[in-house]
């Protein structure tokens, strides 16, 4: 309990409270994830605060995070041209396969940087902040990572960490759920599960 006491009152002092920042997204308490699911910056925008999600001594409440992601993407006005939206991004698509396939293990989902932006391009340089990243990883120390995405896997290799680090494509285009499936179960393989 003051592990994770600690742990929230070290992540307000990186991100603050309100924040529009989404340093993560797991079930239940961080420390209860064996492995990281690593982006670049998350994709979806949302007016929801991270701390909406979190409860002390208890960790993130992601089934809530998740209804609230689908409702606020859905009532999100469509760009020019656009006639429909998918409910999830394909990302979120391919993570919420790779997280079926895990069994027991549980994951923690984040990025290099914790502001959302549409595009990366759309990431203002005051934005690329690597604190809570850096900072996740310290506290939790995984114990396999999978980091999807050129840039975040070129970020991640100059860390230079001393845990097994599965590099692949961005999870936005290309990936089948048999792919991510396999995918979990080569982190199940690895971590003995």
């Amino acid at each position: 309990m003051d592990q994770l006491r600690d742990f929230e009152r070290n992540i307000e002092l990186l991100i603050g409270r309100p924040t529009n920042l989404r340093p993560f997204v797991c079930d239940g308490s961080p420390f209860d994830c064996k492995m990281f699911i690593v982006g670049l910056n998350p994709a979806s925008l949302m007016k929801a605060s991270f701390w909406d999600f979190w409860h002390p001594g208890a960790g993130f409440d992601k089934r809530a995070w998740f209804e609230a992601y689908k409702a606020e993407r859905m009532n999100r006005p469509l760009k020019p041209g656009r006639t429909r939206r998918s409910p999830i991004s394909n990302s979120r698509r391919v993570i919420e396969w790779i997280i079926t396939s895990l069994g027991s293990v549980r994951a923690l989902e984040t990025n290099i940087y914790s502001a959302a932006t549409e595009a990366y391009r759309d990431l203002e340089q005051r934005q690329r902040l690597t604190a809570p990243f850096d900072f996740l990883l310290d506290a939790i120390k995984p114990a396999v990572i999978v980091v999807h995405g050129s840039d975040a896997v070129s970020h991640i290799v100059q860390k230079e960490l001393s845990v097994p680090i599965i590099e692949v494509s961005h999870f936005s285009r290309g990936w089948s759920r048999q792919a991510a499936t396999d995918l979990g179960l080569r982190v199940r393989a690895i971590l003995g599960k």
